[in-house]
C-alpha cells in the first residue's frame, strides 16, 4: 500500500510530490496525460509577479521564486526561467491603481518605479507606440518561468528520491474503505493510506466518484504565441484597459493573452483552441502595446482549463480523512505553484498544519459567479 497518491503532474502536484518525500514518505504521482506538466500548467503565461494584494499570496510567490530558482540552478537549465521585468500599463482613468500598488511595494522593500511613457519608451523604445497618456508602473524583479520545465526537473528530483511516476494513468473512480483509499482506472486498483488530488479543474469531477464535493467551478483562459521580426527588445507587459499581457519569448516570438472566460467550461469537453475573437482581440490590442506588434503573426494558440473558488482562495486540505485536495489556482496558479504545491505535500502528509482559511469544507459548494483571480484589487 502506498503511503501517499498524488493525482496530477502539474507545478502544484509535482511540488506536492517532491515535499512528501522529503518527508520520508512513500509516493506514487499519476497523471493523466503522456508528461507531466503538459496539460493546464503547459498553457499557463508564466507570468511570476509582486504585484499582488493578498499578503499570504506575496509570501507564496517569495517562496516560489526561491524554489524556482534553486530548480534551475539544480539542473544548470538557464533557461527555465527569465528575469524580464515587467510593465503594467494604465489609462487615466487607472492611475490611481497604480500609484496605490506602487506606494504598497514601495513599502514591502520591492523595487517599483511610476514612469511616463516618454520614460518607458526612453529605456524600451518597442513601447513607444503605447498611447501618450498612459502611465507605466515598472518592476524590474518580475520572472517568467517556463512551468512544463519545472515540473520535468522536479520530477526527476522525486524519481532520484524513490517517487514512482505514472503517465498516461487517468483515475477513473475513488473508493473510500477502512484504513484505505482505493483508485480505480488502468491496470489492477491502488490502494492508499491517503491519497491527495491536485487536478486542477478536473478535481471536482474526481471526488465527486467519492460522494464528495467541492467548492470549484472550471472556467477557461487562453494564450497565443505570436512571430515577430528580429531586433526588439521589450520586457513583459499588463495593459490594464485590454486585460491584455505580453512576454518575450525569444528573439523572434512572444506570447500573447487577454482570453478569459468566466462562465463554466466542462473539462473534458471544452475546447482547447484559441477563439477568433480572441485572436482579433490581439490583433487590435498587441500593436497598441509595443512595436514589435505591427507585424507579428499568430502562430499557434491555445486554451486551458482553471478552476475559480467563490473567494478567490486556494482549496487546500481534507475532505475526508485520508482525502485530501489542492485546487482552486483562480488563474495565477504557475506563479504560486512551487509554494502551495509544497504546503499541501506537506499538510498531506501531517507535516504541516492545517489552515482553516484554505479548508475545502470552509464554504458550501454552491453555484457562485466566476470572477478574475489576478486583478489589481481585493
Amino acid at each position: 500500500m502506498q503511503d501517499l497518491v498524488v493525482i496530477g503532474g502539474g507545478v502544484w502536484g509535482v511540488s506536492a510530490a517532491k515535499a512528501a518525500v522529503d518527508e520520508g514518505a512513500g509516493v506514487l504521482l499519476l497523471e493523466t496525460r503522456l508528461g507531466v506538466g503538459s496539460e493546464a500548467t503547459a498553457k499557463a503565461g508564466g507570468i511570476v509577479t509582486d504585484l499582488l494584494w493578498n499578503a499570504e499570496d506575496q509570501a507564496w510567490v517569495e517562496e516560489s521564486r526561491r524554489l524556482y530558482a534553486a530548480t534551475s540552478e539544480w539542473a544548470r537549465d538557464a533557461t527555465m526561467l527569465q528575469r524580464l521585468g515587467m510593465v503594467t500599463l494604465a489609462d487615466p482613468r487607472r492611475h490611481h491603481l497604480l500609484k496605490a500598488q506602487a506606494a504598497a511595494l514601495q513599502e514591502r522593500g520591492i523595487p517599483a518605479e511610476l514612469c511616463t511613457l516618454n520614460e518607458l519608451a526612453h529605456e524600451f523604445p518597442d513601447l513607444s507606440v503605447v498611447a501618450p497618456d498612459s502611465l507605466g508602473l515598472w518592476l524590474p524583479g518580475d520572472w517568467h518561468v517556463n512551468p512544463t520545465q519545472y515540473c520535468q526537473i522536479v520530477a526527476d528530483q522525486a524519481r532520484r528520491q524513490g517517487v514512482e511516476i505514472r503517465t498516461d494513468h487517468r483515475v477513473r473512480r475513488l473508493r473510500i474503505e477502512a484504513g484505505a483509499v482505493v483508485l480505480e482506472g488502468p491496470g489492477e486498483p491502488i490502494r492508499a493510506r491517503r491519497v491527495l488530488i491536485a487536478a486542477g479543474a478536473w478535481t471536482r469531477r474526481l471526488v465527486a466518484t467519492a460522494g464528495l464535493d467541492l467548492p470549484l467551478r472550471p472556467y477557461r483562459v487562453q494564450l497565443a504565441s505570436l512571430a515577430i521580426e528580429p531586433g526588439h527588445h521589450f520586457p513583459m507587459v499588463w495593459d490594464l484597459a485590454t486585460d491584455t499581457y505580453i512576454v518575450p519569448d525569444g528573439p523572434r516570438a512572444m506570447l500573447a493573452g487577454d482570453g478569459t472566460r468566466l462562465w463554466e467550461h466542462d473539462p473534458d469537453t471544452y475546447d482547447q483552441n484559441g477563439d477568433r475573437d480572441f485572436l482579433d482581440g490581439l490583433a487590435e490590442h498587441v500593436p497598441t502595446l509595443v512595436a514589435a506588434g505591427a507585424r507579428a503573426h499568430v502562430v499557434s494558440s491555445w486554451a486551458g482549463a482553471v478552476g475559480a473558488t467563490p473567494d478567490r482562495r486556494p482549496l487546500l486540505g481534507f475532505l475526508e480523512e485520508r482525502v485530501a485536495v489542492a485546487c482552486g489556482d483562480n488563474g495565477f496558479g504557475v506563479m504560486r505553484g512551487p509554494a502551495i504545491g509544497r504546503l499541501a505535500g506537506r499538510m498531506a502528509m501531517g507535516a504541516e498544519s492545517v489552515r482553516p482559511h484554505l479548508d475545502p469544507k470552509r464554504l458550501p459548494p454552491s453555484e457562485f459567479a466566476i470572477r478574475p483571480g489576478f486583478t489589481l484589487e481585493a
